[in-house]
């Protein structure tokens, strides 16, 4: 049995709505698929235009993703402090939408790159960026995150100067 999964990894602002990129693993489906660019053999980007509450809200946030799963989403959001995270579950109180937090972990300051680095380098990495020859121009995969290319660039380019670093630093050369 082959699983299906999507995953919401950003949220952006566009007019009067909101553009949702997913990342869909699972069989060929043409219908949901039509708009999307398949990345991998069972593996598709895309976006969509999305008018809702619950967006609007997390839009404010730094979205690590978004899983769904039946009858639910399960969000991943990173807040700077304890304050923040009270302002977030405020938020959805006051627009009477049912929350419930999972699970709260500290996030370690050491990390190597930020979480919207990780997040991009994982779809790039995902979606061919790296392979040789590649899958996806940095154009292509800028237009998909709805980015600039000169801004994926330059996250791109920081992200693999961190982790280059870390790996000599951590072998002492």
């Amino acid at each position: 049995m082959y699983t299906t999964s999507v995953t919401i990894l950003d949220i952006r602002p566009d007019s009067s709505s909101y553009r949702v990129l997913i990342e869909y693993k699972g069989k060929d489906n043409e219908k949901f698929l039509s708009s999307f660019t398949k990345v991998s053999k069972n593996s598709y980007l895309g976006t969509l235009q999305v008018n809702s509450k619950i967006i609007s809200i997390l839009s404010k946030y730094t979205i690590m993703q978004g899983n769904v799963v039946p009858d639910s989403i399960i969000w991943t959001v990173i807040v700077d402090g304890y304050q923040e995270l009270k302002r977030l579950l405020k938020e959805f109180v006051d627009n009477k939408i049912d929350v419930k937090v999972l699970k709260v972990v500290k996030a370690k300051s050491d990390a190597t790159i930020t979480a919207r680095q990780e997040q991009i380098i994982k779809i790039a990495l995902e979606a061919g960026y790296f392979d040789f020859p590649r899958r996806i121009t940095l154009n292509q995969l800028a237009e998909k995150l709805n980015i600039s290319s000169s801004t994926l660039a330059e996250i791109l380019r920081r992200a693999e100067k961190n982790i280059i670093e870390a790996y000599f630093k951590e072998r002492g050369l």
